[in-house]
């Protein structure tokens, strides 16, 4: 390799085409595309797979009786379970997953990826790492930058496709593949790291002949004069700039204006790189036109979930123990499954903003309209433009939200100043997304869920006790642990519990264990000293099973899913919504259940 080159010679490799191997860029860009296809395609089948043997324990266990459903208690052969226990529901290492890794008491740097996540993730570096290597390494300096600054520059580019992808909300790959939008975003936010790292070296190759053409003030004063540079450069910059400001402690410390100067940096890179190409007709500009049709028709559909219904009205009742219940009153029936989530818009309260909330209950065939006048909201004068025409169907879709910071906290900070602690105001509705978990043909089903983890465990325990009592679900035994930190936070879910019992007196049986994790000082410890507290605050559940209701602590889980693998009845669904650490304990404690029956788990995280 000659590295020996005068200025006239490096001139030529300082922008446009020159020295860019423009046929092997093709072929790393559709290399890449092909693999993740194929990978796509690998996770399809197993997907299939995995629901035609679901439907089919669906169908042959749906009229069966606890003692005939023992031959699905048995676990499938001996490759399969070491499968899941050791690869698909595997931590990185040993235990932690979603438990976050703190510094400090107060700052965090988020959570490790799972096993099975960080070979997928490790396969799309070193993929992009042997891309970007593949140069040819016997010509003069100058033309091998050239041609690694055409690489970079193209890979960068073409990664954003799965970038754009992942973080949509409207990803067709979620339903088609079974993958949440949780998983998704993981991905988004290391392959958004990946591009970030190839538009710098693509940066660097460019500056380095720049450099060595120019010298330093010939290379400032050369990016001053030409705006083909301005833009790559204001490209890089915002780059640069979500890379920092996605940090997990930056991001969920400043959770809103993360995400307004998120967009507003994708646009700065789209515009930017969409002149960048323009000026030197490079090839991937139509390719940033495919993106930025993408981006635009991604959130057009989210401004047709959210208009096609007109609006809704929302009730905000506060809660003791720091929580909300917000009722949205929306147009239409309600048809999504159970363990879904919507994205709420409450323009009064957060402007333009949305804010995720899993939806824990929902009665159909709601009353067309609260009264006008109970409404307290800034857009009251807008009322008419959220009154249906004629008489048209609502739900009433309930959520449980814990006060955190900025929206969550206004919300309840208005409903607590409230002489009636309710408010009543003017919101859009988004979705409902989610809800890829179908547990009907479990004969058990034991779900843990960690403070407002609840809502989302709610809506699967009341479309299972209901399944049983229509005859359209082979599920049993339905077992939901919920933990708390103080008794009052067990209130929360009370309208709704005692029909959870009444329904589940139809035959299914309902197991509700309830654990205060700090209960206050004055109180005994004795379960049934808590259970006489939580009784002042609801009347649904008392003791269930012959088994104290309510426990102070933290819930064994070992010690309960081994007792519940014990009495299961058929096939074992575990699932967990709540703190890192509790996804953590009933991962580790399922996994090792599974080589011993037949087990799965599922989780659902909220790790945005």
């Amino acid at each position: 390799m000659n590295f020996n080159s005068t200025k006239s010679q490096i001139l030529p490799y300082t922008k446009g085409l020159t020295g860019v191997n423009l046929w092997l860029n093709d072929v790393t860009s559709e290399v890449l595309y092909a693999s993740l296809v194929l990978i796509a395609l690998l996770i399809l089948i197993l997907r299939a797979a995995e629901k035609g043997q679901a439907h089919l324990r669906f169908l042959l266990t749906l009229t069966l009786t606890n003692d005939q459903q023992r031959y699905w208690k048995r676990s499938p052969g001996n490759f399969w379970p070491k499968v899941k226990r050791y690869l698909l529901t595997a931590p990185l290492f040993r235990k932690r997953h979603n438990k976050e890794i703190q510094i400090s008491s107060t700052t965090n740097i988020g959570t490790l990826p799972s096993r099975l996540h960080a070979i997928f993730l490790a396969f799309y570096f070193i993929s992009n790492v042997v891309y970007c290597c593949l140069l040819d390494y016997n010509q003069p300096k100058a033309a091998l930058f050239a041609e690694a600054r055409g690489r970079t520059g193209h890979l960068a580019v073409i990664n954003m496709a799965s970038l754009f992808i992942f973080a949509a909300r409207n990803n067709p790959l979620i339903p088609i593949l079974g993958i949440p939008f949780d998983t998704f975003n993981l991905f988004h936010r290391w392959v958004g790291r990946i591009v970030v790292f190839e538009a710098l070296a693509h940066t660097f190759f460019w500056g380095a002949n720049n450099y060595n053409a120019w010298g330093l003030h010939g290379l400032a004063s050369h990016i001053r004069a030409d705006s083909f540079l301005i833009y790559g450069l204001l490209a890089t910059v915002a780059m640069v700039t979500i890379l920092f400001q996605s940090i997990s402690v930056i991001r969920h410390a400043f959770y809103e204006s993360f995400l307004h100067l998120h967009q507003l940096l994708v646009v700065i890179i789209l515009i930017s790189i969409l002149l960048h190409c323009t000026i030197q007709k490079l090839p991937q500009k139509p390719f940033i036109y495919i993106l930025i049709s993408f981006w635009t028709l991604e959130r057009l559909v989210r401004l047709i979930r959210i208009f096609s219904r007109r609006g809704a009205h929302v009730q905000v009742e506060a809660l003791a123990g720091g929580a909300c219940r917000v009722t949205f009153d929306v147009r239409g029936k309600w048809t999504k499954s159970p363990g879904c989530h919507i994205y709420a818009y409450v323009p009064g309260v957060s402007f333009w903003m949305s804010h995720p909330f899993s939806v824990a209950w929902v009665d159909d065939g709601a009353p067309s309209d609260p009264e006008p006048g109970d409404c307290n909201s800034s857009f009251a004068g807008t009322e008419a433009d959220f009154k249906p025409v004629g008489k048209s169907k609502r739900s009433l879709v309930s959520c449980v939200i814990a006060k955190r910071t900025g929206m969550t906290a206004a919300l309840y900070h208005q409903a607590r100043q409230s002489p009636t602690g309710i408010i009543k105001l003017r919101a859009f509705v988004e979705g409902p997304y989610g809800g890829l978990e179908n547990m009907r043909s479990y004969g058990t089903v034991v779900l843990f869920a960690g403070g407002v983890g609840i809502t989302h465990q709610l809506s699967h325990v009341r479309d299972l006790v209901s399944g049983f009592a229509d005859g359209t679900c082979s599920t049993r035994k339905v077992v939901l642990i919920w933990s708390v930190r103080s008794a009052e936070q067990l209130g929360w879910i009370s309208p709704w519990l005692e029909e959870l019992s009444t329904i589940s007196k139809r035959g299914c049986e309902l197991i509700v264990l309830q654990y205060v994790t700090r209960p206050p000082p004055d109180l005994d410890d004795s379960s049934e000293d808590l259970a006489d507290k939580a009784e002042e605050l609801f009347e649904g559940v008392r003791e269930v099973d012959h088994r104290e209701a309510f426990c102070t602590g933290r819930p064994n889980v070992v010690e309960i899913l081994n007792r519940q693998f014990e009495e299961r009845v058929g096939a074992m669904s575990v699932g967990v919504c709540g703190p890192g650490a509790l996804a953590d304990d009933v991962r580790a404690a399922a996994r090792n259940l599974m080589g011993r029956g037949n087990v799965d788990f599922w989780e659902e995280a909220f790790t945005w």
